[in-house]
């Protein structure tokens, strides 16, 4: 894209056939409508490239009728929109011919291409020089970019034909970013995502008004057409400022320099859009204060990147290699603004090009961000589970802890897991007196690691030497109690150094699929079953399938029997 509008703007340079001023002058003066070439000598001639003024009430530009001849005529007067009081146009001709014509700003009835309007030449036979006179200018850029230009058919006052299709095909393509940025959006909704759509639809502003495309759809006054083209880069500066601001990351740049960022692009919109207003006593020094109110945006944005480049931003460079371009042909306009010298009209169009790279970069920048940013927050929500499975883990068995269980239960249940068996390790007090609580700790290892050898069935760690586990499929009993068997067998293989046979008893649940029942109900029965296994010789499991829940019964003592259970354990 880049390529394309450069290869444009250079055929645009090429196809330049405009006649510049050879002189130009300024005067407080109101000197009468010149009568011959002698009156001529009554003006303060200034003949160099340079020294453009809007302080004084009247400009003088003066055109060489050489000049005229070698690029085949003139018919046209062409200038920036800008707002004046009268233009008048004296065309001077051979043997002292001289013809007038004068133009106020409702005689304005139609626009050349780009930003610029035309005013009709006098008609003058073996024309020797042409002198515009323009009374109260707005700004300087109405003298200083003022030319000749001639009628033809097919070609446009103006600007060429090549560079209108060019703005307008480029600002066909800032439909793009538009669309993925809202799409991006969607996914992170992150507040610089916002502010570039806003500074991308205040470029597409920019490029539709000073482009004069609008004015192909809008008929507007010369004033408003004016008030328009100057006020419409402070909307995309101001939203690159909040974008910048936003879009840096935030170790890179300090909430200070975010602010004085921020402020700076408001200042800039508020002080520019007053500067452009039509109050006759500003009219003087206003476009001066509308083009200095930009410095302090370009220092404070400056300072900003310098800083987050050393706090080795990563989004920065986006923004430094972006906006790069755009400031230095940004400062550029506002010296040429100040009057300091006039410049060919390639350069006014460069602000385009550079605008298409900053637009570039940016996106790129936005697509990087916005990958930074999604893979940290999934590293966040991998941290987040993580976290979540320690909390839900048992540290010692790896296995799920009751939080885990009063969390996951009714999930479970409704995946098939219909069954709850409660396991204690017999004698385990024993073990750990005889044997140390090393040898103990490796005891409940191997028993997790038994519970885990099963795809269909959970086990959890509830406490001590107590696990539980979920179970789903069928022929239950018999598996649970292949378990309960396994645990025997795993301990004496794995672990050496116990001489006795470490056993389990378990009490066993299998519950309706589809019965409602909460946990607390289902824990309860597959207790009391083993409570019972124990009472009866340990080593063995109880098992029941119950269809119906009846309303729990509180019998007396019930609260304790957990306790006595593991008592009656220890005490064997």
């Amino acid at each position: 894209m880049l390529l394309f509008i450069a290869a444009m703007m250079a055929g645009t340079a090429r196809a330049e056939t405009s006649v510049r001023p050879v002189c130009h002058a300024h005067s407080d003066q109101d000197l009468p409508t010149l009568q011959n070439a002698a009156d001529l000598s009554r003006i303060d001639w200034i003949c160099r490239n340079g020294d453009y003024r809007a302080s004084e009430d009247n400009a003088w530009l003066m055109f060489s009728g050489d000049d005229i001849q070698e690029a085949g005529g003139a018919s046209h007067f062409v200038t920036q929109i800008s707002r004046f009081d009268r233009i008048e146009i004296t065309a001077f001709g051979r043997g002292g011919a001289v013809t007038h014509a004068r133009y106020g700003p409702d005689d304005v009835e139609g626009y050349a291409a780009g930003p610029n309007m035309a005013l009709a030449m006098p008609i003058i036979e073996d024309m020797t020089a042409v002198v515009v006179r323009i009374s109260k200018p707005w700004g300087t850029a109405i003298a200083a970019e003022g030319v000749l230009q001639q009628a033809t058919t097919g070609a446009p006052l103006g600007w060429t034909t090549q560079m209108t299709t060019m703005l307008a095909i480029l600002m066909g393509l800032l439909i793009a970013p538009l669309v993925y940025n809202y799409a991006f959006f969607l996914v992170l909704r992150e507040r610089f995502i916002l502010w570039h759509i806003a500074m991308v639809l205040g470029m597409t502003f920019f490029l539709g008004t000073t482009s004069g495309i609008y004015l192909r759809f809008v008929d507007v006054s010369l004033p408003v057409a004016a008030f328009i083209n100057q006020v419409a880069f402070l909307f995309p500066t101001a939203a690159g400022a909040a974008f910048c601001t936003h879009f840096i990351e935030p170790f890179a740049m300090s909430k200070r320099m975010r602010d004085w960022t921020l402020g700076a692009g408001l200042f800039t919109l508020f002080v520019g859009i007053y500067a452009s207003l039509p109050f006759d006593w500003m009219r003087p020094f206003g476009t001066t204060v509308y083009y200095l109110s930009y410095v302090p945006l370009i220092a404070i944005f400056v300072a900003g990147m310098y800083c987050a480049a050393r706090r080795r931003s990563r989004a920065v460079w986006f923004q430094i290699y972006g906006w790069t371009p755009i400031l230095l042909v940004g400062i550029e306009r506002i010296i040429r603004g100040l009057g300091l010298y006039a410049a060919p009209v390639w350069l006014d169009q460069a602000i385009y090009l550079t605008l298409a790279f900053e637009i570039v970069l940016t996106a790129l920048g936005v697509v990087d961000r916005f990958d930074v940013l999604r893979a940290d927050r999934d590293k966040a929500e991998a941290r987040i589970d993580a976290l979540s499975t320690l909390v839900d883990r048992d540290a010692l068995t790896g296995l799920f802890n009751r939080r885990a269980l009063e969390t996951r239960y009714p999930d479970l249940r409704a995946d098939g897991f219909s069954a709850l068996a409660i396991i204690d390790i017999d004698h385990f007090k024993r073990i750990n007196d005889q044997f140390g609580h090393a040898m103990g700790d490796r005891v409940l290892q191997e028993v997790a690691a038994t519970l885990s050898s099963d795809a269909d069935i959970i086990g959890y760690r509830i406490g001590g030497e107590e696990f539980l586990m979920l179970m789903r499929g069928t022929d239950l009993q018999r598996r649970a109690e292949q378990m309960r068997r396994a645990i025997s067998i795993r301990v004496a293989n794995e672990i050496e150094g116990i001489d006795t046979p470490v056993t389990a008893s378990m009490g066993l649940v299998d519950t309706t699929p589809g019965v409602a029942t909460t946990l607390r109900r289902v824990y309860a029965h597959a207790d009391r079953l083993l409570y019972e296994a124990k009472n009866s010789g340990r080593n063995r499991m109880l098992s029941e399938r119950i269809q119906l829940f009846d309303a729990p019964i509180r019998r007396k003592g019930e609260d304790r029997r957990t306790g006595e259970r593991r008592a009656a354990g220890a005490a064997h």
